[in-house]
């Protein structure tokens, strides 16, 4: 529905897939109490900087799909990047008074309004690759060829 309207309507709209970096490790190190609290963490800190315009959805394990309506591939990389510096210095409570750190990484496509959402996805997914491919912890845009 946002798509068509996007279309529709003729502006931009940015699709981001985060993936929280080596999160397997941290739920082998320290438990699946600890992953809990460092996805919890994440989806409070997303949900508190993105717009309310803004869909934010947990894709999959350690990984969270947004959808930044009115916002192109540039302005949603600067936000999006904000947020990977948040996280970064971000600690979070685990048990025992011990606090971890986390890094993430995020892969962001424009829409191109000739694309399916499967295929908006996957140019997300792609660009997300990228970043963990070039050492995690960055951001990465997609070309915008669907």
């Amino acid at each position: 529905k946002i798509m068509a309207q996007s279309k529709r309507l003729d502006y931009p709209l940015s699709l981001v897939i985060f993936d929280i970096d080596f999160f397997k490790k941290i739920n082998d190190k320290y438990g699946h109490l600890a992953g809990d609290k460092v996805l919890k963490a994440f989806a409070s800190l997303l949900m508190h900087r993105m717009r309310e315009s803004d869909i934010v959805v947990r894709y999959g394990g350690e990984e969270f799909i947004a959808i930044l309506p009115e916002t192109d591939i540039k302005r949603a990389f600067v936000v999006i990047e904000s947020i990977r510096k948040l996280v970064e210095d971000m600690k979070i409570s685990i048990e025992n008074n011990k606090e971890i750190s986390i890094t993430i990484s995020a892969g962001i496509a424009e829409y191109n309004r000739k694309e399916t959402l499967d295929q908006l996805i996957k140019r997300a997914d792609d660009a997300l690759y990228l970043a963990k491919d070039r050492g995690r912890n960055r951001v990465e845009m997609a070309d915008n060829k669907g």
